[in-house]
């Protein structure tokens, strides 16, 4: 079960990479300061991330590891103390 969690906190890494990678993205075309090398760089990183996102959602997926609303509902973790 430790490579399960282990997988978990790897795909918030690259969910944090997407976000980073998005919002520098998006903030250089808004400012328009960017220079087109820095934006097919930030292009790159941002293809890199999702993919290496998907691929942790498959491998999580393909381990049999169940989505945290899931759990809530059987009462594991992420559950309200009242088990709403």
């Amino acid at each position: 079960m430790g490579s399960v969690s282990q997988l978990r906190r790897l795909r918030a890494v690259y969910v944090c990479g997407v976000v980073a990678w998005t919002c520098c993205l998006l903030l250089g075309l808004i400012r328009g300061d960017g220079s087109a090398r820095q934006t097919v760089v930030l292009l790159g990183l941002l293809a890199v991330f999702l993919v290496l996102l998907l691929w942790s959602t498959w491998c999580l997926w393909e381990a049999g590891a169940r989505p945290c609303a899931d759990r809530a509902a059987e009462g594991g973790v992420g559950a309200s103390v009242d088990g709403v």
